[in-house]
C-alpha cells in the first residue's frame, strides 16, 4: 500500500491509495481469499459456507509478515477464528439486514461478539435513508483488562442523483461511559476516485477533522 500524506493540524489529506488484492473464490462451499496487504505482508481468509437457511459461514484469517531477506517477523502472525450468521429481507423499497459475528484471536487471547441490524429504504425519489444499530462485546485475557460493551447507532442519507452520502454515528462504551460520535461526507468524483471528509467528536474540545482523496486500482 502506497500513500502520499499531507497534514494540516488537525486535518489531514490523503492522496492515492492502492491495494493489491485477489478476489475471494468459492469452490462450492469453500471460501478462499488471499490478499497481499503490503509488500511482504500477506493475509488469507479460509472458511466454509454452512448448509443453513440463512447465510452462515465459519473459518479463519491467517497472516504473516516477512523481512527483506525472507525471514518471518516475530509477532506478525495472525490466526483469528470467526463465525458469521447473516439474514437479509427485502420488501418494496426496503431492505432489512441482521448479522451475528464471533471472532477469537487465538494468538492474542482476545475476542468479541457483534450483533448488528440495519434498515435501508427509499424515502423519496431524491433521498435514500439507512438506519443501523449494533452491539459489540469485547474481551481480553490480559490481566487488568475488563470486558467492554459498545452500543452504536448510525444514520446515513444518500442522494442517488449525485452519489453524495452524509452520515452521523454515535457510540457509548460501557464501564467508562464514554460517548463518541462522527459526522462524515462521502462523494464520488470519477470512476475509482472518491472524496471523503469526516469530523470525530464534533461537539468536544478534542474534535479532529480528516480529508481524504482516494484513488483505487485493482488488477
Amino acid at each position: 500500500m502506497a500513500k502520499m500524506l499531507f497534514r494540516m493540524a488537525p486535518v489531514c489529506v490523503v492522496l492515492g491509495t492502492m491495494t493489491i488484492a485477489l478476489p475471494a473464490k468459492a469452490d462450492g462451499a469453500l471460501i478462499w481469499a488471499p490478499v497481499k496487504v503490503a509488500p511482504r505482508v500477506y493475509q488469507t481468509t479460509v472458511g466454509v459456507k454452512l448448509p443453513l437457511a440463512v447465510d452462515a459461514s465459519a473459518g479463519a484469517d491467517l497472516g504473516l509478515s516477512t523481512g527483506t531477506s525472507g525471514q518471518l517477523l516475530s509477532g506478525s502472525e495472525l490466526a483469528t477464528v470467526w463465525g458469521k450468521v447473516a439474514d437479509s429481507r427485502q420488501r418494496l423499497g426496503t431492505t432489512e439486514d441482521s448479522a451475528v459475528v464471533v471472532r477469537i484471536d487465538t494468538l492474542g487471547g482476545s475476542g468479541g461478539v457483534s450483533l448488528s441490524r440495519s434498515r435501508s429504504w427509499i424515502y423519496s425519489s431524491n433521498l435514500d435513508l439507512k438506519a443501523s444499530n449494533s452491539l459489540n462485546l469485547n474481551y481480553a485475557t490480559a490481566a487488568g483488562v475488563s470486558p467492554s460493551i459498545d452500543a452504536t447507532q448510525a444514520l446515513t442519507m444518500t442522494y442517488p442523483w449525485a452519489g453524495t452520502a452524509v452520515s452521523a454515528s454515535g457510540t457509548v462504551t460501557s464501564g467508562t461511559g464514554d460517548v463518541t460520535g462522527t459526522l462524515a461526507l462521502n462523494q464520488p468524483i470519477a470512476p475509482h476516485l472518491r472524496f471523503t471528509a469526516s469530523v470525530a467528536d464534533p461537539l468536544s474540545a478534542t474534535r479532529a477533522g480528516d480529508l481524504r482523496m482516494n484513488y483505487r486500482i485493482k488488477w
